[in-house]
Parts: structure tokens; C-alpha cells; sequence
């Protein structure tokens, strides 16, 4: 038996859309605004700790002001399904840092596990798990520098 519900293009296009907004904002310096792509009880969980929405906007603050930090995110087979009135995906990433050395190799390699809500006509996360599958070492580390414990990742 599979699992396989698809969404309908609509509905692709608008969480596509979600996830892209996503990336941009983390990737341009914006992150003390990625909160607001989270439902009331959304929550953020992987390397970076496991955070709901008051927690992303302390994360999100602390890592907009980090302006020497430099990252690019890469996606692609976004697999999404139907679930009741949810949706859940499955996103690849590759991401780059200068931090990472060197930096023309990725610092992480991973797959976003995430689920979507549609509240008040808008897609937005309501869980968001970041899954490295390779660079699991690098991406500790970041999450080290950014909490301000660089010498403590493994």
C-alpha cells in the first residue's frame, strides 16, 4: 500500500512558495522574521535545538545581527502529501557556509521533514525538522558559533 496522496498544483505552488520564502529570509540576512512562517504552535527542530515560535524569534534576532555569516541553501525533490487537512513534505537540501572549510563544499547535506497548515487562507509550518544526513559535524558546529559555544561542537 502507499502513501502517496498528492497534492493538488495550487497547493504545491503555495507551499513551494512557503519553503522558498524560508530559505530566502535565512539566507539574506533575514532570519529574525522566519517566526512568522510558523503556525501559533509551530515548532523548529534539529542542530539548532528544538524551538517553538518564542524561541525562534530569540534565534532568529541573535543570528540577524551575525551580518559576517554567510550561508546559501539548495533544494530540490520536494516530495509532498496529503495528509487530512495538513500536508507533509519532504525537502533535500545542500547548504554553504564561509565558515566551512572549504567553502566550495557543502557544509551540510540533509533533508527538511516538515509539516504544513493552512490557517486564515495562508501555508505556513506547523513543524519543521532539519535532518543532516551528511556534514552532521559541520552543522553542530554552526550551531555552536551561533549559540555563542564554538569550542564546545563536536
Amino acid at each position: 500500500m502507499s502513501d502517496y496522496r498528492p497534492v493538488d498544483a495550487t497547493t504545491r505552488v503555495e507551499i513551494e512558495q512557503l519553503i522558498a520564502e524560508m530559505l530566502y529570509r535565512l539566507d539574506h540576512n533575514r532570519a529574525d522574521t522566519t517566526w512568522e512562517l510558523y503556525t501559533e504552535d509551530g515548532v523548529s527542530v534539529g542542530p539548532m535545538g528544538d524551538m517553538d515560535r518564542e524561541a525562534m524569534k530569540v534565534w532568529g534576532a541573535e543570528r540577524a545581527r551575525q551580518t559576517d555569516l554567510v550561508g546559501r541553501h539548495f533544494i530540490g525533490g520536494i516530495r509532498l502529501v496529503r495528509d487530512g487537512e495538513e500536508v507533509e513534505g519532504t525537502v533535500q537540501y545542500l547548504t554553504f557556509r564561509d565558515t566551512n572549510e572549504p567553502r566550495t563544499l557543502p557544509a551540510s547535506v540533509g533533508e527538511f521533514r516538515e509539516r504544513y497548515r493552512k490557517v486564515d487562507g495562508r501555508w505556513l509550518f506547523a513543524r519543521r525538522e532539519i535532518v543532516p544526513v551528511f556534514g552532521g559535524r559541520a552543522a553542530a558546529a554552526h550551531a555552536a558559533r551561533l549559540a555563542g559555544r564554538e569550542g564546545q561542537a563536536r
